[in-house]
């Protein structure tokens, strides 16, 4: 509690001190405001200037004093009279009648004005009327209409300077306006025949330049010659062209250090000064410029960089085009390096697949080579029977090979003739021949199963070099910075205190925009949803949300890091009706229906063969592979022909499952259905109208080779998309597909719900509400979100 009172009272004394900081500043500036002229003789920037201030903080209506003095010193007693009366006026009407926190700037700006050219028109009457003064009041109040706006950007911009990390480009030029009126409010100060008012101008000119670079060197050179050839009517108009080229100059050599942008300024002043002379006197004096340097030069280094994070370059370096390019070229050889390897070994696992024939001739010669050295090689016939007739009991050893195929027992009375008359170990070589025949069959089986193995392992290894292809491809693809949105985001969180330590704007060639943000933990308070996220909305102009819910951590820097995409314009959520087979407990049926990345929505049905654990197994393993793949990103196709492989691999009694699966891309609103083995689906229209999505394809798990049939579909605003197993569809005999398409045309709901339960149920009618079979229903709405 101590702790706290101490940092509470040190924040107190903290905030008074500034407020007196800036008390002296504000009346320091309003001084010079109201010295600040135009054309000699109007001196309306004072009026504009006190507007601002009010309406940033309404305990500075003293600045009017410091404003007056100013305006009284160069215009006289009855000159200020004018301007003296506006004040009083607009601070009343301030102060009593508007409520400024709920007025809009540009109703404060026109009022101002008005009031100020009421109060000077009334004067004007009073006197000897021209037209000619009637429109310089008109110009002096469009004058303050002005500045009341400049001013209410470079206020808050100036005073705010602790807080605040960084300006806009307006902000630097709006302060850099303000400076410059302060310097016209010098007038023609001199010290050793030296104009404060030109050293003052290019020190300032040079600090900006060296902070912000050409661009921002250029604009306030220009914007002090501006208004420096306005204030004073002998100052040709040359001298903006002297501030703003100097200026630049100064901005590019910026790189060589202070002496280089000093050597810049120079330059550009001896540049235009040779291009003018023996037309122009020289206005910038080299002793003015050489001072000015000299006070650019031994000003300390931590007030330069002080000043640089408010007008150096609002924009990341995301590194050079040509940097970029490289890297991302380099990215794609190298995946694509890695997919002609994975099909290489595609290929030598393809070639390594033969045509696993039943008992071709070598295998045939070797298995009757066995069981003669089994059964004949000790028997005392065996000269007779191989050496004499080795081609007759060669041929009847095949016979009995073949008919140990055909039959499961075989009799003494069944053996072929030769090997029945003449051999004394008949029933030993039948025995023998059984044996070694059944070995060879299991053999022959586990070859047949390893060629398929490989054949799918090369199809997999084929897929896997499809997708680092694809990745290749999306690696490749052009992606854009957008440096003016992230200087708008930049400005924007500064406004309100957020701290950004990086914003970096992207978006490819199907303008998918995505915002990646990385400032300081804020240790799992959400912040970034709560108050970041709001305002780079409204500053994007779309609805943004977190692309993971989870952010990503530095814990050696502190920092956190979360992208933002826009929001999806379409929504969709899945309601289930299902009941299993009477008797049984579990369902063969299985779903899923999940959020994946990239605005996608995942919905899939399975059904195993049969009813009870086995189907439900079955249907389990599916859905949970084909979840998993296609979280990790595969495409439908892919995840389908992964699975399938899978399956037949699994175990060697046969898995078979049907899928039903659509991924709906909920930026766009398209379908893309893949049905195998499964019944039709339908889709619901808002209207009423009802469309099937057919399929035709075998079950999953059957074969090697599979054929995948995709089929998509633009959805619309309140479509219902319906998914069934057959179970619901087979209870009707006799309609089969027909009465399901027409009872879905009858029913009168939006609610995906209720569509699955009245479907559910009437289905049930047909069976007198003992299910037959598995039996389930999926129905998704999706919605248009804006």
């Amino acid at each position: 509690m101590e702790n706290k009172a101490i940092l509470h009272s040190i924040e107190k004394n903290i905030s008074t001190l500034l407020n007196y900081k800036n008390m002296i500043f504000l009346h320091f500036i309003g001084f010079f405001m109201g010295r600040a002229g135009i054309l000699d003789s109007l001196a309306p920037f004072g009026i504009g200037f006190y507007v601002a201030i009010i309406l940033f903080n309404k305990r500075y209506f003293s600045v009017a004093l410091a404003i007056m003095a100013g305006t009284i010193s160069t215009q006289g007693l009855m000159g200020s009279l004018q301007y003296g009366i506006s004040i009083v006026v607009i601070s009343i009407l301030y102060k009593y009648v508007l409520n400024l926190r709920k007025t809009k700037i540009i109703k404060i700006s026109i009022l101002s004005s008005i009031i100020y050219a009421m109060v000077a028109s009334t004067f004007l009457i009073l006197n000897k009327y021209y037209i000619y003064d009637q429109l310089m009041i008109l110009f002096e109040a469009l004058v303050i209409l002005a500045i009341v706006f400049i001013s209410s950007y470079a206020i808050p911009a100036t005073l705010q300077s602790i807080k605040r990390k960084r300006l806009a480009t307006e902000e630097v030029i709006c302060v850099a306006i303000i400076m410059a009126l302060v310097l016209s409010g010098i007038k023609d100060f001199n010290i050793a025949g030296l104009s404060i008012k030109n050293v003052l101008s290019i020190l300032i000119t040079v600090l900006f330049a060296y902070n912000g670079g050409a661009s921002i060197g250029a604009a306030v050179g220009i914007t002090i010659g501006l208004i420096g050839s306005m204030s004073n009517s002998g100052m040709p108009p040359v001298v903006i062209a002297i501030y703003g080229f100097s200026g630049l100059l100064a901005g590019i050599f910026r790189e060589l250090g202070r002496a280089g942008s000093a050597f810049g300024f120079l330059l550009g002043n001896t540049i235009l000064t040779f291009y003018i002379n023996g037309y122009y006197e020289i206005f910038i004096q080299l002793k003015e410029v050489l001072l000015s340097f000299i006070m650019f030069l031994i000003i300390p280094a931590g007030v330069i960089k002080n000043l640089q994070r408010y007008t150096s370059s609002l924009a990341p370096v995301h590194g050079g085009r040509g940097y970029g390019e490289v890297m991302k070229q380099r990215i794609h050889d190298k995946l694509w390096d890695f997919s002609d390897t994975f099909f290489e070994l595609s290929s030598t696992f393809e070639n390594m697949v033969q045509q696993v024939e039943a008992f071709d001739n070598q295998d045939l010669s070797r298995l009757i080579e066995r069981v003669a050295e089994g059964v004949c090689l000790e028997c005392g016939m065996r000269r007779s029977c191989w050496d004499k007739g080795f081609m007759t009991t060669y041929k009847s050893i095949e016979n009995l090979l073949l008919l140990i195929e055909t039959k499961e027992e075989i009799g003494l009375e069944e053996l072929p003739d030769h090997i029945k008359k003449r051999c004394v170990k008949a029933k030993a070589l039948v025995q023998k021949a059984a044996a070694l025949y059944e070995l060879s069959r299991i053999n022959l089986t586990w070859r047949k199963k390893l060629m398929e193995s490989r054949e799918l392992v090369g199809q997999q290894l084929k897929g896997v070099a499809q997708g680092i292809q694809q990745l290749a491809k999306e690696v490749n693809n052009n992606i854009y910075f957008d440096t003016r949105l992230e200087e708008a985001l930049y400005i924007a969180l500064d406004k309100v205190g957020l701290p950004a330590t990086n914003i970096m704007v992207t978006h490819d060639e199907s303008n998918f925009l995505e915002v990646t943000v990385e400032r300081k933990r804020c240790f799992k308070r959400e912040e970034c949803s709560s108050s970041y996220i709001p305002i780079m909305s409204e500053i994007i102009g779309a609805p943004m949300i977190k692309k993971t819910q989870s952010c990503n951590i530095d814990f050696d820097n502190n920092l956190c890091k979360f992208v933002l995409v826009e929001a999806n314009q379409y929504s969709a959520i899945t309601k289930v009706a299902q009941v299993t087979k009477e008797g049984n407990f579990l369902s063969g049926d299985t779903y899923s229906f999940i959020d994946l990345r990239d605005h996608q929505y995942m919905v899939a049905l399975s059904d195993g063969m049969g009813t009870g654990e086995k189907a439900h197994s079955q249907s389990t393993a599916t859905i949970s592979m084909l979840e998993k793949m296609m979280e990790a990103g595969f495409n439908q196709e892919m995840a389908i022909k992964t699975v399938n492989s899978m399956l037949i691999l699994k175990a060697s009694n046969e898995i078979f499952s049907t899928i039903d699966m659509v991924v709906l891309n909920l930026h766009n609103g398209m379908a893309n259905y893949v049905k195998i083995g499964c019944v039709s689906s339908y889709i619901k229209k808002r209207d009423g109208k009802v469309h099937t999505i057919p399929s035709s394809s075998l079950p999953i798990g059957i074969l090697s080779e599979i054929e995948i049939q995709e089929r998509q579909c633009q959805l619309s605003d309140g479509d219902l998309l319906i998914m069934i197993s057959d179970g619901i569809l087979e209870v009707n005999k006799e309609g089969r597909d027909e009465w399901l398409f027409d009872y879905i045309s009858s029913i009168h709901t939006l609610n995906p719900q209720e569509m699955a339960d009245k479907i559910l149920h009437r289905a049930l009618q047909f069976t007198n509400n003992i299910p037959e079979d598995d039996m389930t229903v999926l129905v998704t709405k999706v919605w248009r979100n804006i």
